[in-house]
């Protein structure tokens, strides 16, 4: 088997498992069908079952692939560029902004629609926030002073958090506020869904077309103004799509962790450290763990359990085993 062939094959089976397991999603529940059923209901025809089905889950399934792609993307973008395997999305503190930006949303009292749109705009803004912090440190190590800026601005934006937790109704506004901070899949439309498929897939093409100049920013800045590359530009501009996938994200599923933390790793296991491939096989997988996740939090009742929970159930003694397993293999 050829070099080229080895890499293609894994971002191949990597496909197939998440095409196999979303369509498994809107096959299984209270309305199961068939394949041929679902095609038939996205054609207009079909039975009503079918279309019932197709209509009740496609959003959810939907938002768990872009949701986990998206994640993982800037996880990997970031674990990258700061050379750092505890990297994750948000590191830029734009989870806390999207959080601040939708409690301040509820507690205007704005539509459902319009409190994603503020945690788009906050996890934009606390993004920017942290990006323009650093680029204002002019000494010192840009990865350091960036991440403790990040730290300080998600600092911020949990603040501002907490005083909306605090003035929130805690008979109306304080449950749907708790529920958004857990996390779900459920609860987007599909044009929601759609707008932010259409955000992250710019900004994995933008970190696609970057590729090897991704590769040479890996090796460090000095490394990269060797090579002629413009290196403060491009992490910047790196950076900033990182945080654009995971403000879409989070907009329209609320926090949920792990998957860009651990989506990255597995792709590393399997495809290596060269951007062209780990970027797209670390989103695959990151929907792939999703969608396994979304099933999961509606196979134990009617009410679903938040997708949140579920990551972190999940997530923490995986990257624990993980950890253990790559120290035990150092000399």
């Amino acid at each position: 088997m050829s070099r080229a062939l080895k890499a293609v094959v894994p971002l191949f089976a990597a496909l197939l498992a998440v095409t196999g397991l979303a369509l498994g999603a809107l096959m299984l529940g209270p309305l199961p069908t068939s394949p041929a059923a679902l095609l038939a209901a996205a054609a207009g025809a079909g039975d009503s079952t079918a279309q019932l089905a197709l209509s009740l889950r496609l959003p959810a399934v939907l938002t768990a692939v872009v949701v986990g792609a998206g994640l993982a993307l800037a996880g990997a973008t970031l674990q990258a560029l700061f050379r750092n395997p505890l990297a994750s999305p948000d590191l830029l503190g734009v989870s806390s902004g999207a959080a601040a930006g939708a409690a301040l949303a509820l507690l205007a009292g704005l539509a459902p629609w319009a409190m994603q749109g503020a945690a788009f705009l906050g996890g934009i803004a606390s993004g920017t926030l942290t990006l323009a912090a650093a680029a204002a440190v002019r000494s010192g190590d840009p990865r350091l002073a960036l991440i403790l800026c990040g730290v300080v601005v998600g600092a911020l934006a949990a603040a501002l958090l907490g005083l909306a937790l605090l003035a929130a109704d805690p008979y109306t506004e304080l449950p749907t506020l708790t529920w958004w901070l857990l996390g779900a899949f459920s609860r987007a439309t599909l044009a929601e869904a759609v707008v932010a498929l259409g955000l992250t897939s710019a900004a994995a093409a933008v970190l696609l077309t970057l590729g090897a100049r991704l590769d040479a920013l890996a090796l460090g800045e000095d490394q990269a103004r060797a090579l002629g590359l413009p290196a403060r530009t491009l992490r910047l501009l790196a950076l900033a799509t990182a945080a654009l996938a995971t403000s879409a994200v989070v907009s329209i599923s609320g926090l949920v962790g792990w998957i860009g933390l651990l989506a990255p790793h597995a792709a590393r296991l399997l495809v290596g450290e060269t951007a062209a491939r780990l970027l797209p096989m670390s989103a695959l997988l990151g929907a792939a763990v999703a969608l396994i996740v979304g099933q999961l939090a509606r196979a134990f009742g009617p009410a679903e359990i938040p997708v949140g929970l579920l990551t972190a159930l999940v997530g923490a003694p995986a990257f624990l085993a993980l950890f253990i397993s790559r120290a035990g293999r150092r000399p």
